[in-house]
């Protein structure tokens, strides 16, 4: 009695399909949407800037970037503003101009006159110390803000402001 056994044969090595491979996504990443991840990257970059700007402003005036932004308002204001005003350009509620003048008050930088116009409103204006005072911290926060964004080259610069402002054409539209 012969017994045939019986084997199993195998196919040489290049004949097996090759491994999956893992599907390429649209888009680099984790396959999000570029749109997200262009808000993403500027929030990023925005959020990255504020922070080194803030940390400056702390370090070399002992003020933060909220009450360099409200000095700067009123220093675009020969006539002052009132805080509504600069809450709206600002884009910040009342409250919180509200704790960053009453500060910059104490500080000297700014004083509060009665609206001629309007006797139930203020108009805020620049001190003659606050007007000084930010014209140094102008000048540094200028250095600061070339030194950050300095490092990409001027076409980049240029390519940059150009798509950026494209950008803001069309987001005003939804405003």
């Amino acid at each position: 009695m012969d017994a045939t056994v019986k084997r199993k044969v195998r196919s040489p090595k290049s004949a097996r399909p090759p491994p999956l491979q893992p599907v390429e996504p649209a888009h680099e990443s984790d396959g999000a949407h570029l749109e997200l991840r262009i808000w993403l990257r500027l929030l990023t970059c925005a959020t990255r800037i504020e922070k080194a700007l803030n940390a400056r402003l702390r370090k070399e005036f002992n003020t933060t970037l909220a009450r360099f932004d409200l000095l700067a308002q009123l220093a675009r204001r020969p006539d002052g503003a009132s805080m509504s005003e600069v809450s709206d350009l600002l884009m910040v509620s009342n409250g919180a101009i509200t704790a960053l003048v009453q500060k910059l008050e104490a500080d000297g930088m700014i004083h509060r006159e009665v609206d001629s116009a309007d006797r139930r409103t203020f108009r805020l204006r620049l001190s003659q110390d606050g007007a000084k005072e930010f014209g140094r911290m102008a000048r540094r926060h200028e250095e600061w803000v070339i030194a950050l964004i300095g490092e990409l080259s001027p076409v980049a610069q240029s390519d940059l402001l150009q798509h950026l402002t494209l950008l803001k054409r069309r987001l005003d539209k939804h405003a």
